[in-house]
């Protein structure tokens, strides 16, 4: 949109107009809106928002990634006990951040931990019972991530997948076929899942790639942004330039009571604090996007990529 203003700006003073690139920029613009249309307030909204209350069936999400140089250890703290949520996921997180939080132990007995120096550890506490809880390694043994199953004060039992895939980056890995085939692994687990599901995390992509897409249609999981905005949360430090990288994916038994994006913390990323509500009704009225035959082949075809010398092959 801002290269069509200023080509419009600057052919109306040359007064040359290439009619043909101002066509092409008209259909790109028509493509991306189509793109992101479900993550305006004008979509419908995938998640119902839900006034009734009940305490024992809901569950309250904080996750944050709090870029692994930031030493606003307090400030993190701050917010959460002004949010008070049941479940906390804290990315890039080393020995330092352990310590620097080692207070919310108190409040949360249930936790695991694998905190690293790789930008790539992670900090996990609940104040509800897990079982079945582990910390694993989907694709290299450097990039963690965690599973369990949490038991809500009704005693349902909800599975749990926390993420954060590797993504392309330059010097260290080209390609994005580690988030891919992390993202499509837990996609086909959650679609063979019979328990209640939330996936959270930044997943290091943008909503309406391919591969979010592709995620959302094969796990069956809904998105609780899609009728309610963006809530982009990075660059946290660049108001012009910001990115939904963030997530919590939900199974149609849920309802959203809310969705926030926090306050600048110190990180690079804003904080998103989800708080969401069982209740079995929904799964009968909420429908996300289904996944065909080929959805399914193709993300069984993007798990069982290899890596050859930095390079993927089938």
């Amino acid at each position: 949109m801002g290269i069509f203003i200023g080509w419009g700006i600057f052919y109306s003073i040359t007064q040359q107009i290439n009619i043909y690139a101002i066509a092409a920029l008209c259909i790109a613009i028509l493509y991306l809106i189509f793109k992101i249309y479900n993550y305006t307030v004008f979509a419908p909204k995938e998640v119902r928002s839900i006034k009734s209350r009940d305490a024992k069936n809901e569950i309250k999400v904080l996750s944050a990634n709090v870029f692994q140089d930031n030493t606003q250890y307090q400030r993190l703290l701050d917010q959460i006990k002004t949010v008070d949520p049941d479940v906390i996921f804290l990315l890039e997180t080393d020995t330092k951040w352990e310590a620097g939080v080692k207070q919310l132990e108190a409040d949360y007995p249930h936790m695991l931990k694998a905190p690293l120096d790789n930008t790539y550890g992670l900090l996990f506490y609940s104040r509800f019972p897990l079982s079945d809880a582990r910390v694993n390694y989907l694709i290299k043994n450097d990039i963690p991530s965690i599973e369990a199953i949490i038991h809500l004060p009704s005693g349902v039992k909800v599975q749990l997948w926390g993420l954060h895939p590797e993504p392309p980056v330059p010097g260290e890995s080209l390609y994005s076929t580690a988030k891919d085939k992390e993202l499509m692994k837990i996609a086909l687990k959650a679609r063979d899942c019979e328990l209640p599901i939330l996936v959270f995390g930044d997943l290091n992509d943008v909503a309406w790639s391919y591969t979010t897409t592709l995620f959302s249609k094969v796990s069956d999981l809904l998105d609780v942004r899609k009728g309610r905005g963006f809530y982009s949360t990075f660059s946290a430090n660049h108001w012009f330039l910001r990115f939904p990288l963030d997530y919590i994916f939900c199974s149609a038994e849920f309802g959203l009571v809310q969705m926030r994006r926090l306050p600048f913390n110190g990180s690079d990323h804003y904080p998103i604090f989800t708080h969401l509500i069982f209740n079995k009704r929904l799964e009968r009225v909420q429908d996300g996007p289904e996944a065909d035959e080929d959805d399914i082949e193709e993300a069984e075809d993007i798990m069982n990529k290899k890596q050859r010398n930095n390079k993927w092959t089938k």
